[in-house]
């Protein structure tokens, strides 16, 4: 665990944590994944590939920003290149509430067609600014707003793991089938989160996908499609909130049906090549692939609100979610299942955004896997976990609790816990996951003794 709490005080380290092991690093992987995006988007800016991530495929009579839902009169009013080389799959500004004077971001900029419908919302007197991690990308964005006249629009060169934008700086985040690519998710909503201002607001479009065949998971050119890399609805939204925004949801949703399936996975020339005639000679293939464009919003909480967090019991069904809590946390996952039946997780918006849980030997407590999403630490969500499973551990007998830790036996101590040696620890709690695993060998150990 990453921290100790009293009934009236409780604070959560924002890194590290109780015996936490390394993370095995992904850097290499990512970097492979985000050149080949580049790469492919480069060709299809320039002309050397004629598809692209949300492409016409099949449907031909219609241009991609059309079938995207963009409006004629909005089509008409910004560069006619900015909508030719679009590559969207919906419209996150249509019904929007953008006003004059704001600031928005579009992450995955591409040739400027959302900066410059929002320019139009912002006016003079706001500002738009355009991330794209493509070179040519940003040739094309720069020449389209000279063509346009625009001087209220920004293009910057950056990747959405890390916007080259400063903190709490923007009213709007925008996107438009981006997120979907890049190989590190849960990094791209904590950036949103950070340069969102208080209150400052989403308006994401994007592919999910809530089933596929490994076919198209494993291959390179789906991914750059949009198909690949796509992530289930629940865990986007999920993941979203526990980066710290608050009321998110799907506004609009359009699910796939077979034959816009075909068009969209087939539309890419090169999984055309690849895979058309196996799909052509056994089309049910295509009934294993359920995707669909969503728009998706939210919003930053306020400094000093408390947004709707409810506590429950956890149960089977939270395993996974709370092992991604926990590997998030660099916290140990080794033995969690002998502390789930005595675990509380805190909700919002019914995704998780934190646990505490404690391994019961007894009238003894192993106080272990405690963990807030980062987006949510400072909310005296870790107070509230604290509270309720002393309230639980005591009503159910408890009389001791013990603490494996790292980081904050300073802390511990000021909450009442003393540390004693390894030896004093009861063997049924020494024999626990936890304290055998070699992460917690050199931690400090501590016990509190609650009154009888």
């Amino acid at each position: 665990m990453s921290d100790v709490a009293t009934p009236s005080k409780l604070k959560l380290a924002t890194g590290g944590g109780c015996c936490g092991g390394a993370v095995p690093p992904k850097q290499v992987e990512q970097a492979e994944v985000k050149t080949l995006v580049q790469d492919y988007y480069a060709k299809a800016v320039t002309g050397q590939r004629s598809s692209g991530c949300c492409t016409k495929g099949n449907a031909a009579t219609l241009t991609i920003p059309q079938m995207a839902g963009y409006r004629e009169d909005v089509l008409s009013s910004i560069p006619t290149a900015a909508a030719e080389k679009s590559f969207g799959c919906g419209d996150p500004l249509a019904f929007s509430e953008v006003k004059a004077g704001e600031t928005v971001l579009d992450i995955g900029s591409g040739a400027g067609i959302d900066c410059f419908i929002a320019a139009q919302k912002v006016g003079p007197t706001g500002k738009v600014i355009g991330i794209d991690m493509t070179p040519a990308m940003l040739e094309a964005a720069r020449r389209n707003a000279a063509q346009g006249g625009y001087t209220n629009v920004e293009f910057r060169q950056g990747d959405a793991e890390n916007i080259p934008a400063a903190d709490n700086s923007v009213d709007w985040v925008i996107s438009n089938c981006v997120i979907n690519l890049s190989p590190d998710k849960a990094k791209v909503f904590s950036e949103i989160q950070r340069v969102l201002k208080p209150g400052g607001r989403i308006s994401i479009s994007d592919i999910v996908a809530d089933a596929l065949p490994d076919f198209i998971k494993n291959d390179s050119a789906s991914y750059c499609g949009c198909v690949g890399g796509a992530i289930p609805t629940a865990d986007y939204l999920r993941m979203l909130t526990q980066a710290g925004l608050a009321d998110v949801k799907v506004e609009t949703r359009l699910d796939y049906d077979t034959d816009m399936v075909r068009g969209f996975v087939l539309g890419d020339e090169s999984l055309q090549n690849v895979y058309g005639p196996m799909i052509e000679a056994n089309p049910q293939i295509l009934e294993q692939v359920k995707i669909a464009s969503t728009k998706v919003v939210g919003r930053k909480p306020l400094p000093n609100e408390q947004p709707g967090v409810t506590l429950r019991e956890a149960t089977q069904k939270d395993y996974n979610v709370i092992v991604n809590l926990l590997q998030a946390s660099n916290l140990p996952e080794i033995g969690l299942s002998n502390a789930l039946a005595n675990a509380i997780v805190a909700e919002h918006n019914g995704h998780l955004i934190g646990v505490f849980a404690m391994e019961r030997f007894g009238r003894e407590g192993l106080l272990r896997s405690f963990a807030v999403a980062s987006g949510w630490r400072g909310r005296k969500i870790g107070k509230r976990l604290w509270q309720a499973l002393l309230e639980r551990a005591q009503k159910s007998g408890v009389q001791t609790f013990y603490l494996l830790t790292t980081t904050i036996a300073g802390m511990a101590a000021a909450a009442g816990f003393q540390e004693i040696a390894r030896d004093d620890v009861p063997p049924a709690v020494r024999a626990s996951a936890e304290f055998t695993s070699n992460d917690c060998a050199t931690a400090t150990i501590m016990r509190l003794q609650l009154k009888k």
